[in-house]
Parts: C-alpha cells; sequence; structure tokens
C-alpha cells in the first residue's frame, strides 16, 4: 500500500511553457536517454520491442512516457536545453515544411543557397542521411524567410526546427512563430547543432491550425532548412520494412539516423543494424559541443526475473571494466540523483527500497562511448515486481521522479546553493467585479521535496483558453484585468524564482458582465493509473497501460465549459473547488467533475453542505462526470448517498456501456452525445432517477437527468469532442436552470446579464424584450420541447417558462456490475 503523491492537490502538468525561459540551468545542455524502443532483430525477422510485458507495462515506453511528458519539461523550464536520444513527441503524424518544397517563402534581397539540408524521401534505408538530400539557404540581415505548415494533430504538439551550423553564422538567430493568433518568439545560436532536428517549443494545436515560423537576423546570415510539427510514424527502414508504430516508442538506433548522424554513430561496430545502448551514448558525444556544460542521464526500470526485489538504484561505469574510470562528477551526480529519488520512494512508500549508487559496465555510460560528460543510468524501480510497477504505473509518481531526478541535476551543475523552480499555483479564481475581472490564487507548496518559494507570478491570458500570452508580472496573489462586457477570457498563472518557471496552474475563464447568474467550478484533481489508457499491442506484448497524461487531466477542464457557456451567450465567474467561496452571489453552479473518483472526491463535505444549502434556497446546478455517483452513492457513506439523492436526485444505476456516446431526450432531443474522444472514459454512470430524462446511453439506461433545478449527467461534458454539441446543450438547458435571468443593454449594444440571480426571485421582464405569455410579443419567438425562447443576434435569451400543458417523460435505471477502478 503506498501513499497518495506529493504532488500538488491538483496535479501539475507538466508542459515547456512557450518562449524562451531563464533559470539555472540555463546555459546547461542535458542528454537525456529515454531507454529503450522498437529495433530490428534478425533472430526475430523483424523489429521487436527490446523487453517485454510485466503487469501491463512495456519497459521501452513506461520510462520514456515519464522522461518525455515530466522529466524534459521540468528541465526545460529551469532554463536547460534538454537534448533527447529519441523522439519525445507522443503524436503518431507530423507536418514538415522544407525550404526545397512547398510551404516555403523568402522575403528581401541577398538570400543565396548554402549547403546541403533535409530533403523528405518519406523512408530512409540503412546509410542514408536525411540532411544529405536537400539544400540550405542563407538568409541575411534585412532578408527573412517564412515556413508555413498545417497542424497535424490535436493537442500539445513539439516543434522542430532545421538548419546549418557553422562559426559564420549568427549566434542570435530570430525564429517567431506564429498559432493561434500569438506570436512566440525564440533565439538560436547557429553556429552549432545544425544538420539536425533541433526542438524549439510545444504549442497547442487543433487539426489543421495554420502556424508559420519566420526566420530572420538583425546581423550576419541565418541558416534556413526545415520545420516540423509533431513526432509522426516511423519512417527508417531495416531490410525494406518501418517499425509502422508512433517514432517515440522506436529505439535509439532509428532515432539518431532521422537525426542526421552518420552510421558510425547508430551502428558503432558495423553489424549493418546498430546497436542500440551504445548508439545513445556515441550519439550524445556526436551532438554535444564539447565546451558546454552538460550531463548525460538515462532513465530505465530494473529487472531480476521475478525475484521481487524492490527500489531504485543509479549507476555509473565500473573502473574495473574494460574501458576503465567513469567521467569525473559521474559518482557525484549519481550521489545526489539518488538520494532525492529515495526520499520520493519514501514519500510514496515507506517500505522503499535505497539500492544505492552502483557501477557496472553498461555501454551507456562507458567513457570510451561518450567521454565528453558526466554520464549516470537511472533504475527506478523493479518493472517486474508488482509491487514497483503498481507505484511506476502512478502519473503522480513519474511526475515526483522527475522533479527528484531534475533537482539532482540542478544541484550537481549548480551547487548545494541551487534555487529549484516554483510548484505551480494553485486555488485559483476568475470573478466579475464592477470595473472588470479579478484573479486570485494561492502560492503552490515549498520545500523538503518540492520547488523553491515563488520571487512573483506571470499571468497570461488567452481568448481561446490554448494560445497565451507571454504574461504580465505580478508580485501579490491577485491582479485585476481589463476585459469588455461580453468578452470570454481565459486566465492561469505560472510562479517563477531564480531557478525557472513553474507549471501552469488550472485555466480558469470568466464572461464580463453585470449580475452574472454563473459559478463554474474545476472539481477535477484526479490523477492515478486508474485514468491510465489501455492498448492492445496484440502478439506477446498484449495489452498495455499508456500515460498520455495530456488524455488524463492537464488542468483545462474549464475550457470547453467557458466555450459552450459563452457561445450560448451567457456570462459567469469560475474558481477552482478548493476556492469556492461564497454561493450567494449566483443563480447557478456549473460543477465539472471529469474523471473525479474516490480518492479525490467529486463533493466533500463541506460543499456537499454548500451546495445542499444553495439548492434548498432556489439555486441551480448542473454536474457531469465519469465517476460522480460512483464516488457518491455506490462507494460513499451514508451522508454522501444522501447528496446523491436528495440534491442530486439521483443514484448509481450501474456502469454504462462503454460505447462513448448517449442519445439526448426531451430538452436535449435530437443530439447525439459522444464523449471519450478527448480522453478515455471507460466507467460512465448509469443513473436511478425519477427526473426528466435528458439523455439514454444506447442500452436505454439514463444517462442523464433534470430533477427540479438539478441537472446530473453521468458522463464528463469536457470529453465530448464536438464543440457545437457542447454549445447547444448550454443553449437549452441554462435557460431552464435560470429562467429568471434576462439580458441587460450595456448602453453599447452589448447584452448582458442583470436582474434576478435566483429562480424564485424573478425581476419584472423588461419592456421591448418580447418575453410575454402571447399576443404580439410571440411574434419571432421559437418553440424548443416545450422551452420559449427568443433570438437576438444568434442568441438565446429570455426563457419565459415551458408551455402550458407541457410535460417531461421520466424513467429508472437498472441497477448493475461493479467496475473497474483506478481509484
Amino acid at each position: 500500500m503506498f501513499l497518495i503523491s506529493i504532488a500538488l492537490a491538483a496535479p501539475p502538468f507538466p508542459i515547456d511553457l512557450p518562449g524562451e525561459t531563464e533559470g539555472a540551468l540555463t546555459g546547461a545542455e542535458v542528454y537525456l536517454s529515454q531507454c529503450h524502443g522498437w529495433i530490428w532483430y534478425d533472430s526475430l525477422d523483424g523489429f521487436s520491442t527490446q523487453r517485454g510485458t510485466w503487469y501491463e507495462t512495456v519497459e521501452d515506453f513506461h520510462n520514456p512516457e515519464g522522461a518525455n511528458q515530466a522529466l524534459a519539461p521540468f528541465l526545460h523550464n529551469a532554463g536547460a536545453d534538454v537534448w533527447a536520444v529519441k523522439e519525445r513527441d507522443l503524436h503518431d503524424a507530423w507536418s514538415i515544411a522544407d525550404n526545397d518544397g512547398d510551404g516555403y517563402a523568402e522575403s528581401g534581397a541577398g538570400i543565396a543557397d548554402g549547403n546541403a539540408g533535409f530533403a523528405d524521401w518519406g523512408t530512409w534505408a540503412y546509410g542514408e542521411n536525411p540532411f544529405d538530400g536537400g539544400t540550405t539557404r542563407l538568409v541575411p540581415a534585412g532578408a527573412s524567410a517564412t515556413f508555413s505548415l498545417t497542424a497535424p494533430a490535436r493537442g500539445w504538439t513539439a516543434l522542430y526546427v532545421a538548419y546549418d551550423a557553422d562559426q559564420d553564422h549568427t549566434a542570435a538567430a530570430s525564429y517567431a512563430v506564429t498559432a493561434r493568433g500569438v506570436t512566440v518568439k525564440h533565439e538560436l545560436d547557429q553556429r552549432t547543432h545544425g544538420s539536425t532536428w533541433r526542438y524549439l517549443d510545444t504549442l497547442w494545436l487543433d487539426v489543421g491550425d495554420p502556424v508559420s515560423v519566420t526566420v530572420s537576423t538583425t546581423s550576419g546570415v541565418v541558416s534556413t532548412d526545415a520545420v516540423r510539427l509533431g513526432g509522426g510514424t516511423g519512417v527508417i527502414e531495416r531490410h525494406g520494412e518501418t517499425t509502422v508504430r508512433p517514432r517515440w516508442e522506436e529505439g535509439a538506433i532509428l532515432a539518431a539516423q532521422f537525426n542526421g548522424a552518420p552510421a558510425s554513430v547508430y551502428d558503432p561496430y558495423d553489424d549493418g543494424n546498430g546497436s542500440d545502448p551504445s548508439s545513445r551514448s556515441v550519439w550524445a558525444a556526436w551532438e554535444h559541443p564539447e565546451e558546454r556544460d552538460s550531463v548525460y542521464v538515462s532513465w530505465h526500470s530494473n529487472a531480476c526475473d521475478g525475484c521481487d526485489a524492490r527500489g531504485t538504484s543509479v549507476y555509473v561505469y565500473d573502473s574495473e571494466c574494460s574501458s576503465g574510470a567513469p567521467i569525473a562528477g559521474s559518482d557525484e551526480l549519481a550521489g545526489l540523483i539518488q538520494e532525492e529519488l529515495i526520499a520520493v520512494g519514501e514519500a510514496w512508500d515507506p517500505e522503499w527500497q535505497d539500492r544505492g549508487v552502483r557501477s557496472d559496465c553498461f555501454s551507456e555510460v562507458n567513457p570510451s562511448l561518450n567521454d565528453e560528460m558526466p554520464a549516470v543510468l537511472i533504475e527506478i524501480a523493479f518493472h517486474d515486481t508488482e509491487a514497483d510497477i503498481e507505484l511506476l504505473k502512478e502519473p503522480g509518481f513519474r511526475i515526483d521522479a522527475s522533479r527528484a531526478i531534475y533537482r539532482g541535476i540542478a544541484r550537481y551543475l549548480e551547487g548545494e546553493g541551487v534555487t529549484f523552480l516554483p510548484e505551480p499555483p494553485q486555488a485559483l479564481t476568475l470573478r466579475n467585479t464592477e470595473t472588470g475581472l479579478s484573479l486570485t490564487w494561492e502560492a503552490g507548496w515549498a520545500g523538503d521535496l518540492w520547488g523553491d518559494e515563488p520571487v512573483d507570478y506571470l499571468v497570461q491570458t488567452s481568448a481561446d483558453g490554448r494560445a497565451w500570452s507571454a504574461g504580465v508580472a505580478v508580485t501579490g496573489l491577485s491582479t485585476p484585468i481589463d476585459a469588455e462586457f461580453g468578452e470570454l477570457l481565459f486566465a492561469r498563472v505560472v510562479a517563477r524564482n531564480g531557478g525557472g518557471v513553474s507549471f501552469p496552474s488550472a485555466v480558469v475563464a470568466a464572461q464580463r458582465g453585470e449580475g452574472v447568474p454563473i459559478l463554474l467550478v474545476n472539481a477535477f484533481d484526479r490523477l492515478d493509473s486508474g485514468q491510465l489508457e489501455i492498448e492492445d499491442l496484440g502478439g506477446e506484448l498484449g495489452e498495455v497501460a499508456r500515460m498520455d497524461l495530456a488524455r488524463i487531466n492537464p488542468g483545462d477542464i474549464l475550457v470547453s465549459h467557458a466555450l459552450a457557456i459563452h457561445a450560448a451567450g451567457w456570462p459567469f465567474d469560475s474558481a477552482e473547488d478548493d476556492a469556492l467561496g461564497s454561493l450567494d452571489p449566483y443563480a447557478l453552479v456549473v460543477w465539472a467533475t471529469g474523471e473525479e473518483s474516490t480518492i479525490d472526491a467529486t463533493f466533500d463535505d463541506d460543499q456537499q453542505a454548500a451546495l445542499r444549502a444553495f439548492v434548498a434556497e432556489g439555486g441551480a446546478l448542473w454536474t457531469s462526470g465519469a465517476e460522480l455517483l460512483w464516488d457518491l452513492d455506490e462507494k460513499g457513506d451514508a451522508d454522501d448517498a444522501a447528496f446523491a439523492a436528495e440534491v442530486l436526485g439521483a443514484t448509481y444505476a450501474a456502469d454504462s456501456c462503454d460505447c462513448g456516446r448517449a442519445t439526448g431526450a426531451t430538452l436535449l432531443e435530437g443530439l447525439m452525445l459522444e464523449f471519450g474522444t478527448v480522453y478515455p472514459v471507460e466507467w460512465a454512470d448509469e443513473l436511478d432517477s425519477a427526473g426528466t430524462v435528458l439523455a439514454h446511453y444506447p442500452d436505454g439506461a439514463i444517462a442523464g437527468a433534470l430533477t427540479g433545478n438539478v441537472a446530473v449527467f453521468g458522463f464528463p461534458f469536457d470529453a465530448m469532442g464536438d464543440a457545437s454539441v457542447q454549445a447547444e446543450i448550454a443553449a437549452r438547458l441554462l435557460p431552464v436552470l435560470v429562467p429568471g435571468w434576462e439580458p441587460a443593454d450595456t448602453g453599447d449594444g452589448v447584452i448582458t446579464p442583470g436582474g434576478s440571480l435566483r429562480p424564485g426571485k424573478p425581476v419584472p421582464l423588461a419592456e421591448g424584450c418580447g418575453c410575454s405569455a402571447g399576443g404580439a410579443g410571440m411574434a419571432g419567438w421559437m418553440v424548443v420541447l416545450g422551452v420559449v425562447v427568443a433570438r437576438r443576434g444568434g442568441r438565446r435569451f429570455c426563457r419565459v417558462g415551458a408551455m402550458p400543458g407541457a410535460t417531461f417523460p421520466s424513467s429508472s435505471g437498472v441497477r448493475g456490475a461493479s467496475r473497474r477502478h483506478g481509484a
């Protein structure tokens, strides 16, 4: 039995913040090996992973998942230049713009041909170099080159650039990246790291979003070659075949070749296929400029063929082996990382074992293959021991372990007085005021195993919750934000200190208005192994649990809710559930639980008490989530069950059919409610309810119900991938939940809400609104399932009640089997 994560109550989403980052590790290079992957085996006449499946995990996958998604962002946000041995982007698609093809344009005079560069041949056989088949261009000061490409996938996507390096090239090449209306600038030294793919940034993109990268310089000359978005699927051939797998899963042999290394790097023993462990360290030495302060860190997990060993060890090269002593500093680096990892392991499990710093003849740390930097190999846990692997499956553990490795690296490179980058701010609220919006937050945890105290904060804003401003520095824990009436605005906060910048806080949102009737609440804190997605790889690998943090809980649950409510024309405030505050100003609380479950609680005792009183006094509640009734009714205590039955008007019937869809009924008639595309939803709740049925699963079970002024859905609203359907749900449901709301004209042509904030206390309807019970005022009205609504400027507003005689049928579900849960 292990403890819950030492990560924050609201789990951090590790992401490399857009743009340049200054921190304690600025100027340092970290060569990060993500261990094994698919390589060619002559004995199998095909590609295979280098390790097999244990307890639904494969070492070739679970270690890169942690290194790519958590460790690399920690290091980036501390200012380090991270060079990953293998691909880091999880997308299996890519988009490439090359100066030799479409999507490339030049402006200005004096641009000339450069040396050889990248050419997209589709696939490359052994010995073929992707950076030998094309050309590059040399752009002088005053001219520029622009690459234009479209996003290949939805979500956080890595951006890479390629150029030819030369001592005569500029040390300050400017890269202006524009996507989703925001431009972020980077500066690169083009005297090193040429003729390869160089990581630049991570952007949130939707499929087909246009992205442009403009390259220029104010002095000297800049080289241009190619730009890539996404990781892609295997393109390096062996014996006429490719892996047909996402490139991040492939071994270092294939990655090194795609990154422009010669055969002597990925096949140092000249056996025709390559040596994967050796190629990792050889590639690091080949890529590394000798003058840079650097370390080599390899993330692995251990095995002992079922001997039940446990714990963590860090290896250096054994001086008794053929290549002699390890590179100076390796032992110190190993000791610091081991110390940090053991502290994390013991925080999760008091029985965690410290196996110490060890030495062996591993080729990854062999000084004859890489004599340019200290090198260590981490065996973070035993993947063939069930107790260890159950912990290693936990996303929170991999985040905490990544923080520990980063801390060990920082202590080695910068000394014991180094400042660690801070933890993300938490408990955010964004609320309307008389003059605009007010954003508040609390500092993240500090000390012990976490980061250090922040010095100040960056408040970043967004129009869509995806593309973010560079941010405005704030020293306190609150700030006013200007917003026009009717404007939708998203906000998040990043903490800063001398160590670097934190991961961003969860996202909050608000739409400016008067008499704001809605509070939107983020109640989704969950991050555990029960949320891992199971992929059936077939063959001997079988079913494997995969960790994609962007599809688990990236802290943006309010984005889809906010966009839908905004599209329906309603203003709102928002808050994280640990900063709920008074509900008195509001008529409706929208409680978003996602896949929140039993560990974190969908509604804790204080929240239940506040919402029970709120609903009893006439307030309305709209909540959705895949585990909320399982948590309250099936697994909760008597008070939890009473809250479900008496306040929510629904109880747990069974798990749904796992079919990812429901069909709208009554108020939502005609809508297909498909969910599970944004993230997997395996265990949606079937409801028992005597209220009005809002949706059915394909087997007829209740998926959503409206009881009085409370609407409950057994699947997460935010897991639906169709924004237009989400907006239509909000447009139909909100007037029913807040029937006393009416628009107020601010005098500038913008309609914002005013008047009643509780259905039980309506204000008189304004003359000219057309919201009368009949007569001439009915002209231009429409009836949707017995609900009278009006349209003005394409927005519904001014709900006046159900048509006389309109009734909604009710039904009840059936009780079913238990579910598999990770929490």
